[in-house]
């Protein structure tokens, strides 16, 4: 449940516009403005993009550009925006809306969710654009200490770049008891190659007889690559694995209640919602040391680190659960201590003193 008491009253939310995907969109960045509007009093959102064809995302751009001007030029009130954006095409999307809000002489925030920025930049042809477009801004708000290094180090002026932690609602607990004696793994986003839930899945299948009878996983997330039914149907996996499309909502809440161990195997990352949510319901993490993670999952202590692409790794981590379930509960206590500065008092006390900064 939500506190009655917003975190962000209306006297500061009137002078503040967000900017970002679509609320119904799948993915962190969405789920990061779901949580904003329930905390924030008021909010003023334009949606500048959603999944669908050229034809949707123009419309969603055009439309949101419109909806800037006219915000600008009547709402007198509005004195910051707030931009969400990620990386590649969402970075490019992102700049013309700081252009034109500098226009109108706003402070202008970008909120940098990429996980794949540093790809992104690595590759890039106009280096010097990305990094004087981040310049331009007022602030830069990034998820983990790591990537205020990384942004620190291609040139962006390190006063201007804020680390504000991602918001975690607190825990709903519905605590059932389960008659199988397994264990319970979650793997919660995209099914894709850069989530590591293909490798997941290798590990299971290259190990299946020492994890059969032992260990269920349940795989919720939006296919990106591959088809992960026939992988599961191919490698002979239903009595082990089983994969529930998008996970949102009570099923959600069952299903983080369900779990005893997270795991989500990345190649990159920002610094993971699903982990952090799996750490507010006391779990130890089973991921990978890249973005942000290991700021908040410490090998041995809250969870176990493998390295990208590791399938002997990932198997073992796995093994070790199984074998020593008394770690589970003292591990998982330690995920909670960790992720309390993640809750909302917390993140809303910093982000509101950045507004107040920005106003001063």
């Amino acid at each position: 449940m939500v506190n009655d008491q917003y975190k962000i009253g209306k006297d500061l939310s009137k002078k503040i516009l967000f900017l970002g995907v679509s609320k119904k969109t799948k993915g962190g960045m969405s789920a990061v403005l779901v949580s904003y509007s329930k905390y924030i009093e008021g909010m003023q959102f334009i949606p500048t993009w959603k999944l669908g064809n050229k034809f949707v995302k123009g419309w969603y751009a055009l439309q949101a550009l419109v909806g800037l001007w006219g915000k600008c030029i009547f709402d007198k009130n509005i004195e910051i925006i707030h931009i969400h954006g990620a990386a590649n095409a969402s970075f490019y999307r992102c700049q013309i809306f700081i252009k034109q809000a500098k226009r109108f002489r706003k402070k202008v925030i970008l909120h940098e969710h990429a996980a794949d920025f540093r790809e992104f930049y690595d590759k890039a042809k106009d280096k010097k654009n990305i990094v004087d477009t981040v310049n331009s801004c007022d602030k830069l708000i990034v998820l983990s200490l790591s990537w205020k290094e990384f942004f620190k180090k291609i040139g962006v002026i390190e006063n201007k770049i804020e680390v504000l932690n991602n918001i975690v609602s607190p825990p709903i607990m519905k605590r059932v008891k389960y008659e199988e004696d397994k264990l319970h793994v979650l793997f919660l986003g995209e099914i894709s190659i850069r989530k590591g839930g293909y490798d997941l899945l290798k590990a299971i299948a290259k190990n299946k007889a020492y994890f059969g009878g032992k260990l269920k996983l349940r795989i919720g997330g939006n296919i990106v690559d591959g088809d992960i039914r026939e992988f599961i149907t191919k490698h002979q996996l239903e009595n082990i694995v089983s994969y529930e499309g998008w996970i949102a909502g009570e099923h959600k809440i069952e299903c983080l209640n369900w779990m005893d161990v997270y795991i989500l195997p990345s190649y990159n990352e920002g610094l993971p919602i699903a982990i952090l949510e799996a750490m507010s319901y006391k779990h130890p993490v089973i991921s990978t040391p890249v973005g942000g993670i290991p700021e908040v999952v410490h090998n041995s202590i809250n969870g176990i680190l493998v390295t990208p692409g590791n399938i002997l790794e990932i198997a073992e981590a796995l093994q070790f659960y199984i074998e020593h379930p008394e770690a589970i509960k003292k591990q998982g206590e330690e995920s909670y201590k960790i992720v309390e500065d993640f809750f909302p008092d917390k993140v809303f006390a910093d982000l509101e003193n950045i507004y107040v900064h920005l106003l001063s």
